[in-house]
């Protein structure tokens, strides 16, 4: 059965997605062109376009509609993202030297603006319906609520554990799940199969959430924002001490539950794909949740972790990806995830001294 090799696969995402949305850039006239090219790459690939494209192709959709459906995402993206940045007060993103920090905050505050107005003029292009533009607006009113709410709760001792997974559904999973469902009309399938698909995909949305505040986990700590981590240590310790945070976590088996909350939702993304027709794509979208589940389980485990998620989070959530998709195999057992960490953590010494 034929297996589609997933780096090859996120590079052309990301080459023929970020060549598109250029055009469009291009194409507007803003005399502010050079902010809006510059979030094109904010990320070094395009695991969102990726992703959706994949979503769209596993409901039989075609690669010319996914690809142009995640021009209109992919704007969204990039706007979603410089405005976190801005409100974060984050001066770097995944590497690089955030919008705002480079070009001043008001002139990104236009630019996310534009960013948001070329996606709308962009989905009407391709043949947006008023009733798939209705949706995009009012996903976008979700997520924007979820910025807000986030801004408003997220800090300790205030956001509750319930509290924390709607918002991480609010937040990273109303982006992911908000792509989908405009790309998802784009194809024939049924409302069921639109459904699983968007369902996957606001799963991807929330993991990445989880994965990417234990990466900030110090960070946010300093900085009195929450996350599970935090709230569970509350809950299991009754405090919270920086100093001895990752060794803590362990001991309490805050990690442990971490994992296991992990495992039921990629349980659940797997199971999702399996109401798909069986392509290629589908497996594709199935592999993911595999290997994301091969990879928290492992590292989640390991005495290192500290330095692991140190080192994973040197540039945002690029490198988790990148080792969890490009480096780990679907076949790999737990001994060969093992060497692919050692191998990191070996590569990396000085940096941990």
């Amino acid at each position: 059965m034929y297996k589609m090799d997933i780096e090859r696969f996120v590079n052309d995402a990301t080459d023929n997605v970020n060549l598109k949305i250029k055009e469009v850039i291009s194409k507007s006239g803003y005399p502010y062109q050079e902010i809006l090219t510059d979030t094109l790459h904010i990320f070094d690939k395009r695991w969102d376009a990726a992703l959706e494209i994949c979503g769209v192709r596993a409901l039989k959709g075609s690669k010319d509609v996914a690809e142009s459906v995640a021009v209109v995402t992919g704007l969204i993206t990039q706007a979603i993202f410089v405005l976190d940045d801005v409100i974060d007060k984050t001066d770097r993103r995944e590497g690089k030297t955030a919008a705002w920090a480079k070009y001043g905050i008001n002139s990104t505050l236009i630019a996310i603006h534009s960013l948001l107005n070329l996606s709308l003029e962009e989905l009407i292009w391709i043949g947006g319906d008023k009733n798939v533009i209705y949706s995009a607006l009012k996903s976008l009113d979700a997520l924007l609520l979820g910025e807000y709410r986030d801004i408003k709760r997220n800090r300790r001792d205030v956001l509750t554990k319930d509290e924390y997974w709607k918002l991480c559904s609010e937040k990273a999973g109303e982006i992911t799940k908000m792509f989908m469902s405009i790309a998802s009309n784009f194809t024939n399938a049924t409302e069921e199969e639109r459904y699983t698909v968007t369902a996957c995909s606001e799963l991807v949305g929330v993991l990445s959430q989880v994965l990417d505040d234990l990466l900030d986990l110090e960070d946010d700590i300093k900085e009195g924002k929450t996350s599970l981590p935090v709230i569970l240590l509350k809950e299991k310790k009754g405090s919270v001490d920086e100093e001895t945070i990752w060794g803590d976590l362990r001991e309490f088996g805050v990690l442990a539950d971490i994992k296991d909350s992990i495992k039921i939702m990629t349980d659940e993304g797997t199971n999702l794909t399996y109401k798909l027709d069986d392509n290629s794509y589908t497996r594709l979208l199935r592999d993911v949740f595999v290997l994301w589940d091969k990879f928290c389980s492992i590292l989640l485990k390991r005495d290192d972790v500290e330095d692991l998620f140190k080192l994973l989070g040197e540039n945002g959530i690029e490198r988790s990806f990148k080792v969890m998709f490009i480096d780990l195999k679907q076949d790999m057992s737990d001994d060969e995830v093992n060497i692919v960490f050692d191998s990191l953590i070996k590569k990396n010494l000085n940096k941990l001294r």
